[in-house]
């Protein structure tokens, strides 16, 4: 990892520490915004802590770690060309990069069981589709483990990739790391847009109001900006060939946390809209108005055992987990013309039609949404709307 020819005076100064410091600090506060607000909704507002909001707040310990190491690898050299460094400078900053790649494989793996849990919980898809997808998420975790496994284990022993005083080792080619890291980075990427493009196609079968069904696939789907990302710092891996390590791994390290931090706050997204409804009130924000604290005492007296449905009533019924974690049910009733009885034809009112005929003549399809706070009893609703 050293380079022999003297470097010209303009590229020996040249130093991207400073911006692997700020970009990955900026990034990782964002996302720990990010995961303050979703922890306030989940403790505060909705009093339901679930097995997702135990992964996003390890991927952003994970984060952390990976910050506080890359400022370590920054103040022995990393980011510096190789060749101006001391042999101190430079097994501390290859140990501490190194170091660093652990944590963050972790910050951007961790976060998927955390989306396949939030979704499965949502959709509530197929068995046989829910095992499909843990099966996708923890192959994902351990391929992406092996990028670590191979870059301590490359060379025998494994202290001699930064303890240049040892001169007896043996190590593998270092293409098997980049091969299998750019492997590793692109089936993440294509677990990330699944896990987008998933929700998106449930989504668009449902009958919801257009507005708030792009919401809620917009809201869903920012797992495909993670993908992007995965996609381009998949080009930056071949850096952990490269002779100048310390320079040419730079931006691999800044990409490792912008990528944990994308796919954290595209998992947290979705779980704050009661905070935004706080805030911003339910009508600002495409839902029905009313009391902007409708969530205040949702949770209070809430069992482990109570589903979040949305449940499609009708001849084919489709049970949904509630994507706000509200009790929410859509009865979808269909009334037949008993002289065209079982006869669905006739949706909507042909042209000429009397608009002001009674609700009895023809079909008439109704679809009503009942969002209940607290048990599950049978006391009243607090809040009642129409999807029209």
């Amino acid at each position: 990892m050293s380079a022999s020819a003297p470097l010209a005076p303009e590229v020996a100064a040249q130093d991207k520490g400073p911006s692997i410091i700020a970009a990955s600090c900026a990034v990782t506060a964002i996302s720990t915004l990010f995961v303050i607000a979703r922890l306030y909704v989940r403790v505060g507002i909705i009093r339901n802590f679930q097995l997702d909001d135990y992964f996003v707040t390890a991927s952003q310990i994970f984060g952390w770690l990976t910050v506080a190491f890359a400022v370590a690898s920054v103040e022995s050299g990393n980011g510096q060309h190789t060749a101006i460094l001391k042999p101190d400078q430079l097994s501390g900053a290859v140990l501490w990069t190194m170091v660093g790649f652990a944590p963050g494989v972790m910050s951007f793996s961790i976060p998927k069981l955390a989306a396949i849990t939030l979704l499965t919980r949502l959709l509530n898809p197929s068995d046989m589709h829910k095992k499909c997808l843990w099966v996708m998420g923890v192959m994902c975790v351990l391929i992406l483990s092996g990028c670590i496994a191979i870059l301590f284990g490359q060379c025998t022993p494994s202290r001699a990739q930064w303890d240049f005083s040892i001169t007896e080792k043996t190590c593998i080619n270092p293409y098997i790391l980049v091969n299998y890291s750019i492997f590793a980075g692109a089936f993440s990427g294509f677990v990330d847009l699944y896990l987008a493009v998933w929700p998106a196609t449930v989504l668009f079968s449902l009958q919801m109001n257009l507005k708030k069904k792009m919401a809620l696939i917009f809201a869903l789907g920012l797992g495909s900006v993670a993908c992007i990302v995965a996609i381009y710092k998949c080009t930056r891996i071949p850096g952990l060939a490269s002779p100048d390590f310390t320079y040419d791994t730079a931006d691999l390290t800044i990409w490792t946390c912008v990528e944990g931090s994308t796919i954290i706050i595209a998992t947290c997204i979705p779980t704050l809209r009661p905070l935004a409804d706080l805030l911003f009130g339910r009508a600002a924000l495409g839902g029905s108005s009313g009391d902007r604290h409708g969530y205040k005492h949702y949770g209070t007296e809430r069992s482990n055992n109570t589903r979040d449905d949305l449940e499609m009533g009708g001849s084919k019924k489709r049970k949904i987990k509630g994507p706000y974690d509200l009790d929410t049910r859509m009865d979808l009733e269909t009334r037949i013309d008993p002289v065209n009885e079982g006869s669905q034809e006739d949706i909507l009112p042909r042209d000429g039609a009397n608009p002001t005929s009674k609700r009895g003549d023809g079909i008439v399809r109704t679809q009503s949404v009942t969002i209940q706070y607290g048990k599950e009893d049978n006391s009243p609703a607090k809040k009642y709307e129409e999807w029209k």
